[in-house]
């Protein structure tokens, strides 16, 4: 009965595994029906899109040839002077598969096997010089078919063109350039005044930096100075002392005055006296022997003179030279 009941265990073990994997085995097939039919979905929607732009286009171009056909009225070249350059213009169209610009073969009137250059249609500069070539074949062909024709088309000479906008008009678009011009004057002219202003202040600065630089110079200069008269008077046991008594100490000290200078001093002396003529001194100022109580008078109301004091007419004074000479003796 055991070996029984363990076969049927086993018998029921392998029956689970197998009913999981036929669950694994049918949620991958679910999974991967799932991603192909999204993947058919893509491919179908990029389809449709596809064909929708193919029906665009085409119901485009039906409309503008119904339109072409409707303004033709078959009418005389004289009458609508219309000329379609045979160069067409070189623009390059990109290729929708490939993602790359698709060149384009033009056959030349002279060359049939040259190949012109695709012009991208979003670069502005070259797309305004193609118009500009298409326009000026245009009107050299115009002007061949207008001479054919016998159509003038120059302007004569004594043609007067009247202005399409009026004299009030063209004075209010010169005031306005006038006012325009005078603003721009002066906004430069404030411009120039604020630079001058900024520069005069940087000046004005620069002259106070360089004031107060020369100021602190000769301050420090001073207090070096106070520092060596300072260490000058310990030398000299803390006394100060004059000019005079500082150059005699010096000439002490360099043996005295030099044989040259006391030879001038013998021969010139040391020039007298400078200044101070009627200053007294102590020995003037007791000195009372030329005092007159009489007031210097020679008598009492009369003035005494060189004249009555020689005894006649005075002596006639000598010359500039004479007196020169008579004091260089």
């Amino acid at each position: 009965m055991e070996d029984e009941m363990e076969e049927v265990e086993i018998d029921d073990d392998d029956d689970d595994d197998e009913e999981e994997e036929e669950e694994e085995l049918a949620q991958e097939e679910e999974e991967t029906s799932t991603s192909d039919q999204g993947e058919r979905n893509d491919d179908v929607e990029e389809e449709e899109e596809d064909n929708e732009e193919e029906e665009e286009q085409k119901f485009k171009a039906i409309a503008l040839r119904t339109a072409l056909q409707s303004t033709d009225r078959r009418l005389p070249w004289e009458e609508t002077f219309a000329i379609v350059p045979p160069t067409p213009l070189p623009f390059g169209q990109a290729d929708t598969a490939g993602g790359k610009k698709r060149k384009r073969d033009s056959v030349d009137e002279e060359d049939g096997d040259e190949e012109d250059t695709v012009i991208d249609i979003h670069d502005d500069l070259k797309r305004e010089v193609a118009f500009h070539d298409c326009a000026l074949e245009a009107v050299h062909l115009a002007r061949a078919k207008c001479v054919k024709a016998g159509i003038p088309f120059t302007r004569p000479e004594d043609f007067f063109a009247e202005m399409v906008k009026t004299d009030e008009h063209m004075a209010k678009i010169k005031d306005r350039l006038i006012f325009d011009t005078k603003r721009i004057d002066a906004v430069e002219r404030r411009k120039s005044n604020k630079e001058q202003t900024i520069m005069a202040k940087e000046r004005h600065a620069h002259r106070l930096a360089e004031k107060a630089k020369a100021k602190k110079a000769h301050m420090s200069a001073v207090e070096d100075w106070k520092k060596s008269a300072a260490s000058g008077r310990q030398n000299l046991g803390g006394r100060v002392t004059d000019m005079e008594e500082e150059e005699e100490r010096l000439r002490g000290l360099g043996g005295g005055s030099s044989k040259k200078r006391m030879a001038a001093n013998k021969k010139y002396g040391f020039g007298g006296k400078r200044g101070r003529f009627k200053q007294n001194d102590r020995k003037s100022l007791d000195d009372m022997s030329k005092f007159n109580p009489r007031g210097g008078f020679g008598g009492i109301g009369q003035k005494t003179t060189m004249k009555k004091k020689a005894g006649g007419a005075g002596k006639k004074r000598p010359g500039k030279r004479a007196r020169d000479a008579a004091r260089s003796k």
